[in-house]
């Protein structure tokens, strides 16, 4: 049996795969604020999935860039000011008496819609989240893509001239919209609004393209699958018409999995260092 999280700004996720592909229905609760209350409340949702002596591994995704070791958060940016300088990796190893993976919640999501999702098949994939910020991680060949410190197509420059930093994610994201209009994106029913976001869009998926050169685009977060939502056709005719370097667009496609595409990365995850279910590893 193997334990899945996804800890994300908001809200978590906890469930147990016993086979080694499915996953049980996750408990879903509020992130804590401090991770020693968020620790006891993973681990009574362990408890109620299955006995926890017969856990081989575990792996999850939280919210956040990782130190090199993948043992703890670099920064605090998503999480309550309680998480920072915890031995996350380590507490976790000690209550659950097993090898824990952790990872940066976005790329675990890409590797989900990789294996399991719309991301299937592709031989280099950039998975683009647009939700309240703006993240994304690389796949290569059903794996994420070696790093130094992790992917943040996010914070990629497209207006150096700009006072507020001119990074992506402070004109394509739901807080960015937010701010210009003084509306939540759901709000927002102009054709016009709509259309400008696939514009901006269109732009950060081209710099996306020329660096990381990917055959398929997946695309998720609530800006892109949400309603109103940012259109995936609309976007694609704007980047033919930017994208002169390339003979031809990469396909884009629509994140399927929704709320479990993390918790289906971390079992990748956990296959590609080596964990089964017949074996343990």
């Amino acid at each position: 049996m193997f334990a899945l999280f996804d800890i994300g700004g908001t809200k978590t996720r906890v469930t147990v795969s016993r086979d080694g592909e499915t996953l049980m229905e996750p408990f879903v609760f509020h992130t804590e604020q401090k991770f020693s209350a968020e620790l006891a409340t993973i681990l009574d949702a362990i408890d109620q999935l299955g006995p926890r002596q017969e856990l081989k591994a575990a792996a999850g995704g939280i919210a956040g860039p990782l130190d090199s070791g993948k043992t703890k958060l670099l920064t605090i940016s998503n999480l309550p000011a309680g998480w920072a300088n915890v031995p996350i990796k380590e507490e976790l190893q000690n209550a659950l008496g097993v090898q824990v993976y952790l990872e940066n919640d976005t790329a675990l999501v890409g590797l989900g819609e990789a294996h399991n999702g719309a991301g299937r098949g592709a031989k280099i994939l950039a998975y683009i989240t647009v939700s309240t910020g703006l993240g994304g991680v690389r796949i290569v060949d059903g794996m994420i893509d070696k790093h130094h410190v992790g992917f943040e197509p996010g914070h990629q420059i497209i207006n150096y001239t700009d006072a507020r930093g001119g990074e992506a994610e402070s004109y394509i994201s739901g807080w960015a919209l937010e701010k210009r209009s003084g509306k939540k994106p759901y709000e927002i029913q102009s054709d016009m609004v709509w259309d400008a976001e696939a514009k901006i869009l269109a732009v950060m998926l081209h710099n996306t393209i020329v660096l990381w050169s990917p055959d398929t685009i997946v695309l998720g977060g609530s800006m892109i699958v949400g309603t109103p939502a940012i259109s995936i056709s609309q976007t694609e005719e704007y980047l033919k018409k930017i994208l002169r370097i390339f003979p031809e667009i990469p396909i884009l496609k629509k994140a399927e999995l929704g709320d479990t595409g993390g918790l289906y990365g971390a079992l990748a995850y956990l296959r590609h260092n080596g964990f089964s279910v017949e074996g343990g590893n």
